[in-house]
């Protein structure tokens, strides 16, 4: 009897030293997630106001002659 409650308290420490192992990873994916999540929010705004200067600098394009005015 000793011998299967020592087995089961064994296996209890191993239960609980996995979820104590795997709420810590759990917690570091989440501040992964949110560093990711940070980052695309920037990149989205990059890429916006990169956008935004390459429709401006496109109005300040002459505009295209007919192709018969050059000749």
């Amino acid at each position: 009897m000793q011998e299967e409650l020592d087995a089961l308290t064994a296996k209890l420490t191993e239960l609980a030293g996995r979820v104590r192992a795997l709420r810590e990873e759990n917690q570091q994916l989440r501040a992964q997630i949110h560093a990711a999540s940070n980052e695309l929010e920037q990149m989205r705004s990059r890429v916006a106001n990169a956008m935004q200067r390459i429709d401006a600098l496109i109005e300040r394009l002459p505009a295209e002659a007919p192709a018969n005015a050059q000749e």
